[in-house]
């Protein structure tokens, strides 16, 4: 080791541990690759030991995003709930018994072109707010309760699509046009 070589820290240990953690669930290297290089890994004394581990690695191993969810859930039982989005999973469920939802897109930004929400609520109303420039198609079954939409209005061709199904039991269902 020349003196000129920086001595690696115990953080950067971990952090070329958790590369090679990352790289190995990629399928990038092996449970055998994996346990070699991690224990090479916490012998190492200097950051070329550390780089060296994760040379024939790509850059981009471990730094991807975590996927966005596919369902999200809203539940709200005996207290109401409210929820401002930015982003829509692409499968959301509300959840509303005894207690009002008040669930609002208005700065949505959509995972794809289509997203649904299925609705489920007995005894209390759940209100969806969404802007103007989706296309919202609702089909809620609704026994003792209404089921109210927005105006009728001209949405771009290529919107994104909203499908709110579900089942309502004496709760109302309010779907709301607003401006963002």
């Amino acid at each position: 080791m020349s003196e000129l070589e920086p001595r690696a820290s115990d953080a950067e240990r971990e952090q070329t541990v958790a590369t090679l953690r990352d790289a190995s669930a990629e399928g990038r290297l092996t449970f055998e690759e994996l346990a070699d290089r991690t224990a090479l890994a916490y012998r190492a004394r200097t950051n070329a030991e550390l780089a060296e581990l994760t040379a024939d690695l790509p850059a981009s191993a471990g730094a991807a995003p975590p996927p966005a969810k596919r369902r999200a859930w809203m539940l709200s039982i005996f207290a109401p709930m409210t929820r401002r989005h930015r982003r829509l999973a692409p499968e959301t469920v509300v959840l509303s018994l005894f207690a009002p939802a008040r669930l609002d897109l208005r700065s949505v930004s959509f995972p794809s072109c289509d997203a649904a929400i299925t609705v489920v609520s007995a005894f209390a109303p759940v209100f969806v707010t969404v802007p103007e420039h989706i296309d919202v198609d609702t089909s809620v079954f609704a026994v003792f309760a209404p089921v109210q939409e927005g105006a009728a209005r001209d949405v771009p061709p290529g919107a994104p699509r909203l499908r709110i199904r579900g089942l309502s039991l004496f709760g109302p269902v309010f779907v709301q046009v607003r401006r963002s």
